[in-house]
């Protein structure tokens, strides 16, 4: 009489559909730990130096305030890394044994829980020089000055570029700006410069955006380049 193999005859054991709910639930639960925020998202300097960074600090050091605590902005932060050591003590652990799941079942989780709200976005723009006078043809969200959008605004892209708001890194601000660069005066035969800034603003509270207020930022970042030379 022929016989299923090994595997075929575990999935029709009538203890399976139980030792498959244990199986998801586990996987379940890895993915929920690891997506615990790691030492890159709590004891990263940079990011705690971010626009974003400190204006939450100073919101919390207010509202600590107005509930009666004797705190102010520099005390708070020294808690709560403190706090942040304290909590990679026991993190560390627990994730351990999951991140080795990770790896061998190819399931890393690499979002994190309890991000904070990106309030102080840069926005990349891209302007080239034209008989004279600079013209703006990439900015995000704009039809108008959509060149190259596609990509710019595709789902890895956009996240790459989100990073220049958090945790800044020279070289890749610098290398990206010259690839921008080279593009667009490749793209824009007549153009004899091109200018790439970031535009940082702080996002507008719900009240101003219902009544139609528009965020007013500052440039930052600037690097011009000779069009000729990139081509």
């Amino acid at each position: 009489m022929y016989r299923a193999p090994g595997p075929m005859r575990l999935f029709r054991h009538p203890a399976w559909p139980h030792i498959r709910a244990v199986l998801i639930g586990l996987h379940v639960l890895s993915l929920a730990v690891l997506s615990l925020p790691n030492a890159s998202a709590v004891h990263d300097r940079r990011r705690w130096r971010t626009a974003n960074a400190q204006a939450d600090l100073e919101q919390w050091t207010k509202r600590l305030q107005g509930w009666g605590f004797d705190t102010d902005k520099r005390r708070l932060a020294q808690s709560l890394w403190s706090i942040g050591g304290a909590y990679l003590t026991v993190q560390r652990p627990i994730v351990t044994p999951f991140a080795w799941y990770a790896r061998v079942s190819g399931s890393r989780q690499g979002w994190h829980m309890f991000a904070s709200p990106q309030r102080h976005p840069a926005e990349l723009h891209v302007e080239i020089e034209r008989d004279g006078a600079w013209v703006l043809i990439y900015r995000p969200h704009s039809d108008e000055h959509a060149w190259n959008r596609e990509q710019f605004e595709h789902n890895r892209f956009r996240k790459f570029l989100g990073r220049f708001a958090r945790g800044f890194i020279q070289s890749d601000y610098e290398h990206t700006a010259r690839w921008v660069a080279a593009r667009a005066a490749a793209d824009h035969p007549a153009a004899t410069q091109v200018r790439v800034r970031l535009y940082r603003y702080q996002t507008l509270p719900p009240a101003a955006v219902v009544s139609g207020g528009k965020p007013k930022g500052r440039y930052e970042r600037e690097r011009v380049f000779e069009a000729e030379a990139l081509r």
